[in-house]
């Protein structure tokens, strides 16, 4: 029975064991098939494809500046007055004609008066120049010459009756000589004269006169410019923009006026920007200058812009650099234009915003482009694998590249527009 049972256990321990042997090999079987189905679609998704386009290829440089006044008029105070109110706040946007400020009126009245004594005073020295030939300075020199050829003239009958009388012996020789010298001296008197009439002529045709035309013209814009005879102690407007404060060079910029304080005569009270020529200010650093270039088209873009890009153009490019920075840098200033800003979007754009400019440094409006990754090697060596239209595997084709920006590479050679090029898969025969 022993015997019987031992031989029963034997046979199914080898029983066992073919079996666990039998899931050890179909498990490594099934877990090399996964594997395999694994890579295999490892392989398929490393491979990309793009399709080469002909089409517009554009790299821009990108830079960080601020919105700036540009096509700008001065507000300034017309005379020195006290401030009896401001009726606006920086950053506000006016119309043209607009009251700003309004002056006290007994210094503007003061003001009116001196402004208007100028005036009249260079009016009545204008005027006098415009009649010189028939002012008394030409007269008074014009009697001058007549009065000397008059005096000649007596003198030269003199001198006539005297040599006769000499002749005739009634007469010494010394009071003939003495009538010779007082004949010089009124010929002398005669020649002084008449140069002095020329003199007297051309002081109204000459400098003087256009001096006297000038400070006229002058004081007349002066007058106008307070106010006249007739408008209130108010300064208006100029033309519609927006009232930027006053830059002063400091850090923190001008205060400005307020009610109360005092201004002196063409003392700086604000600046109005027009929003039809608004600039937007950046700086550039040395290896930046070869690319940027005025007349280069920009887009800019801000937090507060409300979504909508703005379009213009590079105004210019600093010719001499700023201060250096710690690193040694140095830096120079640009700008650029904005073109005319619809309504929506001068009211949302404000001077001193915090605005991103990209800059157009090159264009091509027409090549073939791919994406950077299909491109494989360096110039003159590069080359991109295509895929062959025939369903065989794709094949290595060299290219001639030009401009290479972060979205795509120009393509100038050894590829149409069309074809697929493929990256990340092995290379066909």
């Amino acid at each position: 029975m022993a015997h019987f049972l031992e031989r029963l256990g034997a046979r199914w321990g080898r029983r066992l064991l073919y079996a666990g042997l039998a899931v050890v090999v179909g498990g490594l079987l099934v877990v090399g098939m996964t594997r395999g189905r694994d890579k295999a679609t490892g392989d398929v998704a490393a491979e990309q494809s793009a399709v080469a386009r002909r089409g517009p290829f554009v790299l821009s440089a990108n830079f960080t500046g601020r919105i700036a006044p540009g096509a700008r008029i001065d507000v300034t105070a017309p005379f020195d007055s006290r401030v009896a109110e401001v009726r606006f706040t920086y950053g506000d946007q006016v119309e043209a004609g607009q009251v700003l400020v309004e002056l006290d009126p007994a210094d503007v009245g003061r003001g009116r008066a001196e402004a208007e004594i100028a005036w009249l005073r260079a009016e009545a020295e204008a005027s006098r120049l415009d009649n010189w030939e028939q002012g008394p300075e030409v007269k008074r020199a014009a009697r001058a010459v007549t009065t000397a050829d008059a005096e000649l003239g007596d003198i030269e009958a003199k001198l006539a009756e005297t040599r006769a009388l000499l002749d005739r012996g009634l007469v010494p020789r010394s009071e003939y000589d003495t009538i010779v010298q007082q004949r010089r001296q009124r010929q002398t008197a005669a020649t002084a004269a008449r140069e002095d009439l020329a003199d007297t002529a051309r002081r109204g045709q000459g400098g003087e006169r256009r001096i006297a035309l000038l400070q006229r013209g002058v004081a007349r814009s002066q007058y106008a410019g307070v106010g006249g005879a007739s408008s209130g102690p108010v300064i208006l407007a100029p033309q519609a923009g927006v009232v930027v404060r006053p830059d002063d060079g400091t850090e923190g910029g001008a205060k400005g006026v307020h009610s109360g304080s005092r201004v002196s005569k063409g003392q700086l009270l604000g600046v109005i920007a027009s929003t039809s020529g608004l600039d937007v200010v950046f700086k550039l650093d040395e290896a930046d200058l070869a690319a940027v270039k005025t007349g280069q088209r920009a887009v800019v873009t801000g937090p507060g812009f409300g979504g909508s890009p703005l379009m213009g153009t590079v105004l210019s490019v600093g010719g001499e650099a700023e201060a250096t920075s710690a690193g040694g840098k140095a830096t120079f200033e640009a700008r650029v234009r904005l073109d005319r800003l619809s309504e929506a979007a001068a009211r949302d754009v404000r001077i001193g915003m915090t605005a991103n400019i990209a800059i157009a440094t090159y264009q091509n409006p027409a090549v073939v482009t791919v994406p950077p990754q299909a491109v494989q090697g360096a110039a003159p060596q590069a080359y991109v694998m295509v895929r062959s239209k025939a369903g065989r595997g794709p094949r290595r084709r060299p290219v001639g590249i030009g401009r290479v920006g972060p979205a795509a590479v120009e393509i100038l050679s050894g590829l149409e527009p069309g074809e697929t090029v493929v990256w990340g898969a092995p290379a066909g025969g």
